[in-house]
């Protein structure tokens, strides 16, 4: 029992670590989360690649020309005119210009991937068509719905020339009653406490920014010619440079959604293999932190189950380990919920049934995404939105095929 009870302390005192930096992440973003005026207003082209059509689609469209902004472009980008989006985009263009629309807006056929993937062969292409005295890129994914302050604050920080990038997140908010579907959002939530006021945040594809002058700095152009991912090598290229990246609360953005079981294994698992291939070391962080967490708590509810059948005296000292464990994981997930109830006041019944389980059932979540991580040891071969890919490393990969299939 001496080998238990010294795991117990050295287990309890690393999750007592980073309950404190959950704390810091809180009290950062409620700091942070409501946008500052700024005179750092630069030209800026909103580029939106689409495959495809989104939950939410047009609702989500339509926030992007609503921007709080007064000098932006919007690109749309597509594969080809037979994507559902192109016809979709060109309705609400239409209609959007009928209501007297003035932010300018261009719907552009960048053509099939052949080096890269097809998101980031869609960025391409609206980049090389960008207006010339555009000085910021900024990247929103088609499924995330944006307020009205997200490209006035996304942009701020790059008044700065020691950040070399800026970037917001994601939060889902699950758009049926499914279980799958809160999982999917407590799951998210955990990922999404991870970015902070330090400098290790990585950018994320579907809210970040940059200026046109480091984009062409690190020549992320080039680089994305033969890239899958968009945002790890945006992320691994400022880096480089020896430059943070900025992480903007006020740019946490709704992505409303609903999965399956396997949809949602399947996702998670995309989500990892990425990581795997292009952050190895990430990987194995997210399978040890998970691991040594579950390890602790569920070898002491062995350990404790044990010794009460033993009627043993030492029982309820073992069960310290797994009630300290879980006390912990119930504060963490209440700071990550507080924080996202005050800045998606408006979704806050929507992610009740998501909050109870980020909170009181984080073992079993964390088991999930255990199995996720892991399964992710196993390929690097994806399917993402109808394409196959063979991620052969992180300078490498392969498209297998260019067909329509569903996501596995």
């Amino acid at each position: 029992m001496i080998l238990y009870y010294i795991f117990a302390v050295v287990l309890m005192l690393v999750q007592g670590l980073v309950l404190v930096e959950a704390y810091r992440h809180l009290i950062y973003t409620l700091r942070k989360y409501r946008p500052k005026d700024s005179d750092y207003k630069p030209p800026v082209v909103l580029i939106a690649p689409c495959k495809g059509l989104d939950t939410a689609f047009d609702q989500n469209m339509e926030s992007f020309f609503q921007q709080d902004y007064p000098d932006y472009e919007i690109l749309f980008v597509v594969e080809s005119r037979e994507d559902p989006a192109y016809r979709r985009l060109a309705e609400i263009l239409e209609r959007l210009q009928a209501r007297g629309n003035r932010v300018p807006a261009r719907i552009l056929v960048a053509g099939l991937a052949r080096t890269s993937s097809q998101k980031v062969h869609n960025l391409l292409a609206a980049c090389e068509a960008a207006s010339k005295d555009r000085e910021v890129f900024a990247f929103v994914d088609s499924d995330v719905c944006l307020k009205r302050h997200w490209l006035r604050a996304l942009v701020h920080p790059l008044r700065r020339s020691d950040f070399g990038a800026s970037t917001g997140y994601r939060w889902f908010v699950p758009t049926d009653g499914r279980l799958s579907s809160h999982v999917l959002s407590a799951i998210n939530a955990y990922v999404a406490s991870l970015l902070g006021p330090h400098p290790w945040n990585s950018a994320w594809g579907g809210s970040m920014a940059i200026r046109r002058e480091m984009f062409d700095k690190i020549r992320l152009a080039e680089t994305w010619r033969k890239a899958f991912t968009d945002d790890y090598t945006l992320t691994y290229l400022v880096k480089k440079e020896n430059l943070p990246i900025a992480f903007v609360p006020a740019c946490f953005v709704a992505s409303y959604e609903g999965m399956s079981w396997r949809e949602l294994f399947s996702f998670a698992r995309r989500q990892f293999i990425i990581t795997r291939v292009y952050m190895p070391r990430l990987w194995w962080l997210a399978a040890a932190g998970l691991g040594h967490y579950l390890a602790g708590f569920w070898i002491g509810v062995g350990v404790t189950a044990y010794l009460l059948r033993q009627s043993s005296s030492q029982a309820s000292l073992a069960a310290v380990l797994p009630a300290v464990l879980w006390l912990l994981s119930m504060i963490k997930g209440l700071t990550r919920q507080v924080m996202i109830g005050k800045i998606l006041p408006e979704d806050r019944k929507r992610l009740r049934i998501s909050a109870v389980i980020d909170i009181f059932f984080q073992p079993l979540v964390s088991a999930f995404t255990l199995c996720c991580v892991l399964a992710a040891g196993f390929t690097r071969k994806i399917r993402w939105r109808g394409i196959c890919y063979h991620l052969i490393d992180a300078d490498h990969m392969e498209i297998e095929t260019n067909r329509l299939v569903a996501d596995s």
